[in-house]
């Protein structure tokens, strides 16, 4: 048995839009309300109704053997209007968090994941340099609210990821191409807000643990010549870092905190394209493998080496997120034993990984995927919205119970 170290968390993670249902008051509602901006013309509407379903989404967390789960808490409720705080959601969010820590599961709490108050995106969003004072009564009220319910908090989620799907890609709203500036821009201020973030909660809770997730999308060079390689290293760059100052980039993964969260699920080609000047003169491509329902290509293999780069740092690390999109469940199976794998190899290492919170527990509304996108250990009837768990969170349990890996 490969053991990992003694008070390892197991556990999933999910995003409050993405399974509660309902949430009209954020940009992303308005957004899928859209024509052609979701797959199918999905909406969260109801999602997976986690937000009236807690207590039997928390049981089956439970039955997963699982002892953390991380989920967000969603802005636009606690905060339907600037200034204005919801007391009835706030309790709601504490009941949450009391039914987790009753069943033995430790929340590790995420402050933004992707979705905004209608009221700060009409003053600019996350572009405008008055976001990152904006997030912060929020932060304030959640923390003096709900803190004593958390040990872990995740500040801002994969703050690279948002900005390039906002403002590169035009997956997320608002729905810009190619403005790299406006992306820098998004994520200065988001790590403005992280910054900020961190200090208000460790003046308030200084034995809580705090940092973010980074989203390690990997880029690997086409072939050995130098232009190929140089090609991949420049994305590499432009994904990994963010702007701390006019003219300083910094890994994001060397931003303050306690720990070092790293989400970590595909990666891509990249080679150097004279006809592509619209893409920086790259061109991004999938490796040889099975393509998952996002589109990419999944190689258990490399997690180890996106945790040893981390070794360095000399921080806790966890995984915040991880796993496959495939409504199969087999290939998922497979996955999740090899990527454990190669979790333990880098702990073997010398990595000080301390979780691991696989994507995720239900099948939900995947953002602009819609309902197209299975990453769950459970899945979700559309229609009746009964839930089953997959083997593959069969498996998870087994894994969590024993806290290793069969050798």
């Amino acid at each position: 048995m490969r053991r990992f170290p003694k008070g390892f968390l197991w556990g999933t993670a999910s995003a409050a839009h993405q399974v509660e249902g309902d949430n009209r008051n954020c940009d992303w509602w308005e957004w899928e309300h859209e024509r052609g901006r979701i797959a199918k013309g999905d909406t969260s509407a109801v999602a997976c109704d986690s937000y009236r379903r807690y207590r039997e989404d928390v049981a089956l967390l439970r039955e997963l053997k699982q002892n953390a789960h991380r989920l967000s808490i969603e802005w636009s409720r606690i905060e339907p209007s600037e200034g204005v705080f919801d007391s009835r959601q706030i309790r709601h969010y504490r009941d949450v968090l009391g039914e987790m820590r009753e069943q033995g599961i430790a929340p590790m709490v995420t402050l933004h994941h992707f979705t905004n108050p209608l009221w700060f995106v009409r003053k600019g969003g996350w572009i405008s340099p008055d976001a990152p004072r904006a997030f912060i009564p929020f932060v304030h009220r959640v923390i003096d609210e709900l803190g004593d319910l958390v040990d872990i908090w995740c500040t801002i989620n994969e703050p690279s990821i948002y900005a390039a799907n906002g403002w590169i890609t035009g997956e997320f709203p608002p729905g810009r191409h190619g403005d790299l500036a406006a992306q820098y821009r998004v994520t200065r201020n988001m790590h403005r807000a992280h910054e900020l973030a961190y200090a208000v909660i460790k003046r308030r809770w200084p034995d809580s643990l705090v940092g973010l997730s980074h989203h390690k999308f990997l880029f690997l060079p086409a072939t050995s010549r130098r232009r190929d390689r140089l090609a991949a290293s420049v994305t590499q760059a432009v994904t990994d870092r963010w702007p701390v100052r006019p003219g300083r980039l910094r890994p994001i993964v060397d931003a303050r905190s306690d720990y070092i969260g790293i989400a970590h699920y595909w990666g891509q080609m990249c080679a150097f394209d004279p006809r592509r000047p619209g893409n920086q003169f790259i061109r991004r491509f999938n490796p040889p493998g099975p393509v998952n329902e996002m589109g990419f290509v999944s190689d258990p293999s490399w997690m180890r080496g996106v945790l040893t780069e981390l070794a360095p740092y000399r921080k806790p690390v966890y995984v915040t997120e991880n796993g496959l999109a495939t409504a199969e469940d087999a290939p998922r199976e497979r996955y999740l034993t090899e990527v454990l794998g190669e979790v333990h190899a880098a702990i073997e290492e010398g990595v000080d990984v301390r979780g691991y919170f696989h994507w995720t527990n239900l099948d939900n509304f995947e953002w602009a995927r819609g309902y197209t996108a299975h990453f769950g250990l459970i899945a979700v009837d559309r229609k009746t919205l009964e839930r089953t768990i997959k083997p593959s969170g069969r498996l998870y349990a087994r894994i969590a119970t024993a806290n290793g890996l069969a050798s």
